[in-house]
């Protein structure tokens, strides 16, 4: 039987894995600084009491830890590993712990950086996106053995180079997360209040807010963890350079100017009637959930807009 060891598998990712090769096969163990040996009793698995032997033992060893200590914790413990075995991470950033597990792991040793995107609260791999990072010329077989796994849970599978990850993620995650975050924080700023103004939105706007409001109910440690993608810094100043111009062309009255930036945005995102479809479905099935009705999911419905042209 396969043993891996997960470190931080007390934590939410850690146990969301845990859970998940416990349940196919796998003898898990779990360490966490913490010491929680009742959240690994409590799912099924072992608390590995003693780390190094573990590490040492283990055939996958996959580090979920907090992104600021992950190389840290990847140079303590990779050189302890046996050939033949996996080490993996699973954190957001995979650029510098690659090159780290690259540095410390033993010849031998198969290096696979693995990004899930998606969150502990997900039930089921189905439909959920997994970004793998192999390191050249670290093996193959554990690859292709957790992609089969991944895959047959209903997982898409995308294999890329940690840096094309990094630039990716600069944009898909921490631009997201910085752009509804500082909503968030403008709507402190402002004292608007929230629960009231939900009286009178329609349905994209209060969908919207609850996106806004689920990244707010989340880790700050983590989130704030995600902004330091070093590709990260460039975008987050262009982002704030095109909200000043279009601030500008609204202040100054210059009406056509604010059109003009809206029209080449659209023109460079390309399928924004698609777009506009797909989010049609959503707001549909928000006011079918509000009326209590099943409808018939017709996504050109329109009905639920307010007139504005972004609903």
């Amino acid at each position: 039987m396969t043993t891996m060891l997960i470190v931080g598998g007390t934590g939410d990712t850690g146990s969301w894995f845990a859970r998940y090769f416990r349940d196919r096969g796998f003898v898990v163990l779990v360490w966490g600084p913490s010491g929680k040996v009742q959240v690994a009793e409590s799912m099924g698995v072992a608390w590995a009491s003693d780390l190094d032997r573990a590490v040492e033992e283990s055939d996958v060893v996959v580090i979920s830890v907090p992104i600021e200590r992950t190389v840290e914790v990847i140079r303590d413990l990779a050189p302890r590993m046996k050939p033949g075995s996996l080490l993996m991470d699973v954190t957001s950033l995979k650029s510098e712990p690659l090159r780290a597990m690259d540095a410390f792991a033993p010849a031998g040793v198969e290096v696979l950086g693995t990004h899930p995107m998606f969150g502990p609260t997900m039930p089921r791999l189905e439909g959920q996106t997994i970004i793998l990072t192999p390191a050249k010329g670290r093996g193959q077989a554990w690859l292709v053995r957790l992609r089969e796994i991944f895959e047959a849970d209903g997982a898409s599978i995308e294999v890329l180079s940690a840096e094309e990850h990094d630039e990716i993620m600069a944009v898909v995650q921490a631009l997201t997360h910085f752009a509804y975050i500082g909503i968030g924080s403008a709507l402190r700023a402002l004292d608007f209040d929230v629960a009231r103004s939900r009286r009178f939105m329609s349905p994209v706007y209060e969908i919207m807010l609850d996106f806004v409001g689920r990244i707010l109910d989340q880790s700050p440690e983590l989130y704030a963890s995600i902004q330091q993608n070093p590709r990260a810094t460039r975008v987050r100043q262009v982002f704030i350079g095109e909200c000043m111009r279009l601030a500008e062309r609204a202040e100054s009255g210059d009406l056509a100017g604010f059109q003009d930036i809206m029209r080449l945005a659209a023109q460079h995102y390309g399928q924004t009637h698609q777009a506009l479809l797909r989010s049609d479905r959503i707001i549909n099935a928000r006011v079918r959930e509000r009326d209590g009705n099943p409808g018939d999911g017709n996504p050109g419905d329109r009905s639920t807009g307010d007139g504005n042209p972004g609903s």
